[in-house]
């Protein structure tokens, strides 16, 4: 518990303005000595709208929240000088990727526009709540409604920022605890046909450079990022096998694969090993146009090595993946996919795999997924087509019940007679429950007097001199 010093001082704001007019204070309270520099310590709180007389009871009621712990650190501190500091120490740690912090910066800057400068101990619940609402309207810096995906990840964010604070006693509680969590509305993933998939391939002119990078989404099941990253030195044409080993990212910083998973060594078939053979010709074919039109000049030369992208852009460089993606969106209405997004390629390829059977281990491999699991339940889709081979499943398992179930009717009651029986005790079916009845004896053999309750199930009579054996099913 914080420990009050003296009894706290009402600063006026307003200096321009008589006492009794002025309505911004400064109550400050003293806190004692700081340990480590030897200093008065001094906690603030600006008020406004206020008289003087008003302000005396907010100094009563700010010493109150001190001594309870109410209070910690300093206040009057604005959410937008929280999500600064909050981005300058994760700068400062390293430990955190360029685009994990764009990512933030977004975020925060979105909120800032409703709750920049409130001071952070006195957000509430209601009013993150509130701002969730009004971007669902349209309340936002694009003028377009946030969508749930994208206020569950503001959501993270600022749970994120506002246990720091906690932790480092800037705030007593977290608000995001009260508040009830945005749910993800992003649409499911769709996947091709495998007939689509192969009409796709054979639209692509690969000798390109966008339609070389759909190429290797649609039958390797790349990522963009891998695609972008892709050079000659990781395709292997004498052993048919593509390595996965970097990521291009939006800072066009070529990094490895964020997890040991994503690298990967992905067997090619053969049309794919002759669909880079091509792409590589035409690339060289490229160069050398490329350096005759700049003969003469200091820029512009360019020459095929081991490191060459595998997909370049119009300046003969490794291409963005955000300028990938905007080719795609130029492409796809050509192609027939219009509203199709890029990764949806990806999880055709997936699907296809499924549906061929193989197995989901392999597959997490093919994929580079840390998880069999993500693998099936995100990646892998269903079609009618199969739900239809289901349906037509249990048709024929029901249907081979009936005939069962006829089939042993019928020769029960054509079985011979005048020759020995057994008895065998069997429990009657759930399917053909019928009223209860009698128990069945046979005049062949004795039954005991423990068999005749109405309650017991039925007796089925079996011949013994034929291998043919009458049982229901259960």
């Amino acid at each position: 518990m914080a420990k009050v010093t003296g009894e706290g001082t009402i600063v006026q704001l307003e200096k321009d303005k008589p006492k009794s007019k002025c309505r911004k204070w400064q109550l400050r309270v003293p806190v004692g000595l700081d340990p480590r520099t030897g200093k008065y310590r001094t906690r603030t709180r600006r008020v406004k709208d206020m008289t003087y007389t008003q302000a005396k009871k907010a100094l009563r009621d700010f010493i109150e929240e001190i001594e309870d712990d109410r209070v910690w650190k300093r206040t009057g501190t604005t959410f937008e000088e929280c999500a600064a500091d909050f981005i300058e120490r994760r700068d400062l740690s390293g430990e955190f990727s360029q685009n994990t912090q764009l990512r933030y910066r977004r975020c925060f800057k979105a909120v800032s526009r409703h709750i920049g400068k409130a001071e952070v101990a006195l957000i509430t619940p209601e009013m993150i709540e509130d701002m969730y609402a009004a971007m669902r309207q349209g309340d936002t810096l694009s003028g377009k409604p946030s969508s749930g995906a994208y206020l569950n990840q503001i959501n993270k964010t600022l749970d994120l920022m506002f246990r720091d604070l906690v932790e480092r006693e800037v705030i007593v509680r977290n608000p995001i605890d009260k508040v009830a969590t945005p749910k993800v509305d992003t649409k499911e993933k769709r996947a091709l046909t495998p007939a689509r998939m192969r009409q796709l391939v054979d639209q692509l002119e690969v000798e390109t450079s966008c339609d070389i990078g759909y190429f290797l989404a649609i039958t390797m099941g790349l990522r963009r990022g891998e695609i972008c990253a892709l050079s000659w030195r990781d395709i292997d044409f004498d052993n048919k096998v593509l390595t996965v080993n970097h990521n291009f990212d939006a800072f066009r910083n070529l990094k490895e694969a964020k997890t040991h998973a994503g690298m990967r060594n992905l067997p090619m078939p053969e049309f794919v090993c002759d669909a880079l053979l091509r792409r590589k010709k035409a690339q060289q074919e490229y160069f050398l146009t490329r350096n005759y039109l700049h003969r003469g000049l200091k820029k512009g030369w360019s020459e095929q090595t081991e490191d060459t992208p595998v997909v370049l852009d119009f300046y003969a460089q490794r291409v963005h993946p955000d300028t990938f993606g905007k080719w795609w969106e130029r492409d796809r209405k050509l192609l027939g996919l219009d509203g199709w997004c890029l990764h949806e390629l990806r999880h055709s390829y997936l699907s296809m795999l499924a549906q061929q059977g193989v197995h989901p281990k392999v597959m997490q491999e093919l994929a580079g997924h840390a998880s069999a699991t993500i693998t099936m339940d995100i990646y892998t889709h269903v079609n009618m087509d199969q739900k239809r081979e289901a349906a037509d499943v249990m048709e024929d398992a029901f249907q081979s019940i009936g005939a069962e179930e006829e089939f042993m009717a019928k020769h029960a009651e054509d079985a011979p007679k005048g020759r020995p029986y057994k008895v065998r005790h069997v429990r009657p079916s759930r399917r053909t429950r019928a009223p209860e009845q009698a128990p069945v004896q046979t005049e062949e053999r004795f039954v005991p007097d423990s068999y005749q309750q109405p309650d017991r199930p039925k007796f089925v009579v079996l011949d013994t001199t034929s291998d043919l054996r009458f049982s229901e099913a259960i």
